[in-house]
């Protein structure tokens, strides 16, 4: 087990070596901890909190020959706002387990707001890739009303190789005790808003380890500082019924978090939240969806339309033989009514872009139906947009679209240069 401290940097070391032509530009948001703080709307309009998330989970990855960079991702958060923060990694790794896990928590330099962000799949990582394949059903050892449900065993066993050092490290903080183990006394009122991030993996651990605490009675006094669980590119974790659980469990304060605060962001056409597919089990999404779709002309649209009708007629001769299994009738004209609609959206959608929240029931981003869009789709889909003849081709799945970047991109307010706070 690895557990590094550092504390962040000063704004005056990481102001650009230049003179200043722009001195708003520096910390990328000065007002930083007051808007994590500040509990009103999640996510909040100006789309402050999400880029700050989405970046924090970027460069969770940061590291060499496998070992996180807590140098890196205190840096950056400083650049965002946060100056002098605490930040303390844990990583554990176990090859022959499938566990490689690592979670970084940040806090503040006044103690009011923490951080916890999980490291997603590293792609030269085999460990960590065997993980996300390790997708046989666990027993989440969590009730909720009463009743256990079963979770993605190498999501789950990755989260649980940290949890003890990470629930350690967040009682010092909700007492405003400092991360770091060797500084003694506390500060202000302790902790005020507890964020819980991720991207890929990450983002799977992050939603794991939001549904422990808030269901988990001896966690409560953590939960209650929980104001939002915020995941970009998630695969899903478990069932339908655990999904269902998760939308109608109310959590310790009477409220419903892992429906109205735990966020899933999709970029375009990734393929990970399709993930994991259906022949290895249903699963199912649980939270809010907010979907980013790039421009497309008519012709893409049109395109689109016809790519995603095809895939939804070659998967309907195996719903045709689950549902004559299953005396499911009624369940297979949802399935196709629902494959219809989402068809027909990107006719509707052609020439907009940018963030839009899933409301309508029964359209969100789909489990991907067969293996074929894992081993053969996305890889196409990966390599078509690196040349400009094929890069509109409408892919139902593509790996690009999961890259980490994207959604720092995506979800930069306007004006936000970029997380370094350039001075131009």
């Amino acid at each position: 087990m690895r557990d590094t401290y550092v504390k962040g940097p000063s704004y005056a070391a990481l102001r650009p070596c230049k003179p200043e032509t722009d001195p708003t530009g520096f910390p990328v948001y000065p007002d930083l901890v007051e808007r994590l703080v500040e509990d009103e709307h999640q996510p909040d309009p100006d789309g402050v909190v999400p880029h700050v998330l989405a970046t924090c989970a970027a460069y969770s990855y940061a590291g060499f020959e496998q070992h996180s960079d807590v140098r890196t991702v205190s840096m950056i958060m400083a650049r965002l706002g946060l100056e002098e923060n605490a930040c303390r990694a844990f990583e554990q790794r176990v090859d022959a387990m499938y566990i490689a896990s690592a979670a970084y928590l940040v806090q503040d330099k006044d103690r009011r707001v923490a951080i916890l962000c999980y490291r997603g799949t590293q792609p030269e990582d085999i460990i960590s890739i065997l993980t996300d394949a390790d997708v046989r059903p666990e027993m989440l050892c969590v009730e909720l009303e009463g009743r256990t449900y079963e979770v993605h065993a190498g999501f789950y066993r990755n989260v649980r190789a940290t949890r003890h050092l990470v629930i350690e490290a967040l009682e010092r903080a909700v007492r405003g005790e400092s991360l770091n183990p060797e500084e003694q006394g506390t500060r202000g009122g302790g902790l005020e808003a507890l964020y819980i991030t991720g991207h890929s993996l990450g983002a799977a651990m992050a939603a794991i380890m939001a549904l422990t605490l808030v269901h988990e009675p001896t966690y409560r006094h953590i939960a209650e500082k929980l104001k939002g669980v915020y995941t970009f590119g998630q695969p899903m974790v478990g069932g339908p019924d655990l999904a269902r659980a998760c939308e109608e469990t109310p959590g310790p304060l009477g409220n419903h978090v892992l429906r109205d605060r735990l966020i899933r962001y999709i970029f375009d056409r990734d393929v990970v939240p399709a993930l994991p597919p259906r022949p290895v089990g249903p699963y199912a999404p649980f939270g809010r969806e907010f979907h980013y779709r790039r421009r497309h002309g008519p012709v893409d649209a049109v395109l689109t339309f016809v790519a995603d009708s095809a895939i939804e007629g070659l998967t309907l001769p195996s719903d045709l033989l689950r549902t004559a299994a299953d005396r499911d009738w009624g369940g297979l004209l949802v399935r196709v009514t629902e494959g219809l609609r989402r068809s027909v959206r990107p006719l509707l959608q052609a020439g907009g872009q940018g963030w839009t929240e899933v409301t309508e029931p029964g359209l969100d981003y789909p489990q991907m139906d067969s293996l074929a869009g894992l081993a053969v789709v996305a890889p196409l889909a990966f390599f078509a947009t690196r040349l400009a003849l094929t890069r509109t081709i409408p892919f139902k799945y593509s790996f690009d679209d999961h890259g980490p970047g994207h959604y720092v991109n995506a979800l930069a307010p306007p004006g936000v240069l970029s997380e370094f706070g350039d001075v131009l």
